[in-house]
């Protein structure tokens, strides 16, 4: 049973809205320490994304691959050719 203190949804926003501003790897770590975290504190996380990766990511790993020079993660995406159409 969680504490009595995060039942109380407004707080518990309020401590994952700042916990998430300061350190979001913190924040995954909070999600995971009890069932009743994870919902809020993901739903916190998701709610502001400022690219795809992370979206991309959560895809399968043959679906996306790591781009070494670019240092970012791209789709790997697929070969549509003539031949196919």
């Amino acid at each position: 049973m969680p504490h009595q203190i995060l039942q109380i949804n407004e707080l518990l926003e309020l401590v994952i809205e700042q916990l998430v501003k300061i350190s979001p790897r913190t924040a995954v770590s909070f999600a995971l320490t009890c069932r009743s975290l994870e919902e809020p504190t993901l739903s916190s996380l998701w709610k502001e994304q400022h690219s795809l990766t992370d979206l991309i990511k959560v895809l399968q790993n043959h679906t996306w691959v790591r781009d070494e020079r670019s240092f970012e993660s791209i789709a790997s995406g697929y070969n549509f050719s003539a031949d196919c159409i």
